[in-house]
């Protein structure tokens, strides 16, 4: 899932604090910049944040991808991500220099706003992973506002989900943000998706999958905890920007 894949809180409550503190050093972050490039000047755009990550972002923990946002409210806005890190290696990051100033003449004369910038940790244990080819041209995000408190009765849910998709060997993220706004961007799900037909796939059906795992009837108890525990969730699709 390109960035997302290889890796996609400090103030809400105890376990986002306890996630912020992990210093195993072994977790991915990754950043993610908001931008909006000026009319008419998308495809230029586009190009010079290529060529600018293939000068500096090619592979590692500065390892850049570009996106842009196909559905709800920002649509026409591009997010420009890079990761995965630790917090430490992100003192190392590219910088002052040939760096900035590739940016300021390559990529800034295109740009007609800059947006939120944010920092978001996979969370491994509530993420299903494969070992299949990388093939997706989107991804769709979830991005949840988790009740006060709740967070706990969230992470059990999830889990429960997530465990169904590492038995059909199929793909799911989840993400914290470590520095929630306010704004109910706490937590981000986030699957792969190869084209707008995987929205009419239904050859795989959750509900009875989930069945299968956790008992008749779970299913809708999950529904009944989801409803719960969520204030909120707001769903995007992004395009990969080849």
């Amino acid at each position: 899932m390109r960035i997302f894949s290889k890796i996609l809180t400090l103030a809400l409550c105890l376990p986002f604090l306890l996630s912020a503190q992990d210093d195993s050093k072994k977790y991915r972050a990754v950043e993610l910049s908001y931008m909006k490039a000026k009319i008419g000047m998308e495809a230029k755009f586009e190009a010079a944040v290529k060529a600018h990550n293939a000068k500096y972002h090619k592979e590692g923990a500065y390892e850049s991808e570009l996106y842009a946002i196909a559905t709800g409210n920002e649509t026409g806005w591009y997010v420009w991500t890079m990761g995965g890190f630790t917090f430490t290696e992100l003192d190392g990051r590219p910088g002052e220099g040939a760096h900035q100033d590739d940016w300021n003449k390559t990529i800034a004369p295109y740009v007609e706003d800059y947006g939120r910038v944010e920092y978001w940790r996979m969370n491994a244990d509530l993420s299903a992973r494969n070992d299949a080819e990388e093939d997706e041209t989107m991804i769709q995000i979830w991005w949840i506002d988790v009740e006060s408190g709740e967070y706990y009765r969230f992470k059990k849910v999830v889990a429960d989900v997530t465990a169904v998709h590492k038995k059909m060997n199929d793909q799911m993220s989840t993400y914290e943000n470590e520095f929630t706004q306010g704004d109910g961007r706490d937590v981000a799900l986030v699957w792969p998706m190869k084209n707008w037909a995987s929205m009419d796939d239904d050859s795989w059906k959750m509900k009875e999958e989930f069945e299968k795992m956790h008992g008749e009837g779970s299913w809708r108890l999950a529904l009944e905890e989801w409803e719960d525990v969520i204030a909120g969730n707001v769903q995007e699709v992004w395009r990969v920007v080849k």
